[in-house]
């Protein structure tokens, strides 16, 4: 397992930034690493990747890298990058893609009938208070059989959810239903760099889930997606 903390320096990698649509991917080289933070130089210069955008960094299937994080600066070829963390292996025989796939979810409890559930997917209110609902960070491994994201110990395995998705860069959204099927507390290896003062809404837990409702047509659309990145990935 990879961790921020080894050392990075001269490493090439892909820059994968999912704020844009289609993903924008370009070959880089880490030239410099400090603690909490790194410089990639890029093979020319890139004007769509801006200050803000979140990106990770993955060194390819020859090396277990891939790390979270946040340009800070631009200059030219050059990036600086702030450090959010790293993104585990997927311990799943069929890896999930990772995209800025932006999702609310809740925890449904007390509908043995799936009336709740049944009603949620057909587009109707569901009751209970709106703080409820649990916003992730959208850099999140995803398919189109279920979702791995961090949050707050906030859900066990076994536990139904209430699920809204959407895509980077559209405005459609697509109502589901998941069971959770894995909660596995974030190393601390695994969070160095992380920006402070956040409190209690830091993540502490990676979230696996696996859809039980889901749309076909949101389906085919987190596929898509996948292929879209893939593609990206094998014309670097």
């Amino acid at each position: 397992m990879a961790n921020a903390s080894v050392d990075l320096q001269d490493v090439d990698v892909d820059v994968i930034c999912l704020s844009v649509s289609p993903p924008l991917i370009r070959r880089g080289r880490v030239t410099l690493h400090r603690a909490g933070s790194f410089e990639v130089t890029l093979e020319g210069p890139e004007p769509a990747l801006e200050p803000g955008m979140r990106i990770v960094l993955d060194g390819g299937p020859d090396r277990d890298l891939r790390i979270k994080g946040r340009i800070a600066e631009r200059e030219g070829a050059r990036l600086r990058v702030e450090t959010e963390g790293v993104v585990p292996p997927d311990k799943r025989s069929f890896p999930r893609m990772y995209g800025g796939i932006h999702v609310r979810y809740r925890v449904l409890a007390g509908d043995p009938a799936g009336k709740i559930a049944s009603a949620w997917v057909a587009g109707k209110d569901v009751p209970g208070e709106e703080g409820a609902w649990r916003v992730p960070d959208p850099f999140m491994d995803f398919s189109g059989t279920g979702l791995r994201f961090e949050d707050q110990l906030c859900c066990a395995k076994g536990d139904r959810l209430l699920m809204e998705l959407a895509l980077p860069s559209s405005e459609e959204r697509w109502r589901a239903t998941a069971r959770v099927v894995r909660v596995d507390p974030i190393r601390p290896e695994d969070v160095e760099g992380r920006e402070e003062g956040k409190g209690t809404s830091a993540p502490t837990h990676q979230v696996a889930v696996q859809f039980v409702d889901l749309p076909t047509e949101a389906t085919e659309a987190l596929t898509a997606f996948g292929m879209r990145i893939q593609d990206a990935l094998l014309k670097t």
